[in-house]
């Protein structure tokens, strides 16, 4: 299972995409494992159940699209990171995101 997905509106996903994340529901029971290959029926009962997006996995991504990936996801790293700078405990957050997110991306 690759580790590249992204965020799909619900209207946007189609049959046969892949889940890249495990989808939980309120209790944080599993109601579909990670790398569950969606079915019509599926994406009808989620809906029914008031899901709104999913976690799509992403295959074979180019070197392009990787990094303009990245450059969004530290778009919005600084975004939410805006009102700096922080105390220890927040600084630190912003540096475990940033280092993971940059981890990800190579």
């Amino acid at each position: 299972m690759t580790n590249r997905h992204r965020y799909l509106p619900l209207s946007k996903v189609s049959p046969g995409m892949t889940l890249a994340d495990d989808l939980l529901d309120k209790q944080g029971h599993v109601l579909l494992p990670a790398g569950a290959t969606l079915t019509a029926g599926m994406l009808k009962s989620l809906a029914q159940h008031a899901v709104q997006q999913l976690s799509i996995a992403q295959e074979g991504l180019s070197e392009q699209d990787q990094t303009m990936d990245y450059q969004k996801k530290l778009e919005r790293l600084a975004l939410l990171f805006r009102q700096g700078p922080y105390e220890a405990p927040t600084s630190t957050l912003q540096e475990y995101v940033h280092n993971y997110r940059r981890a990800e991306a190579e």
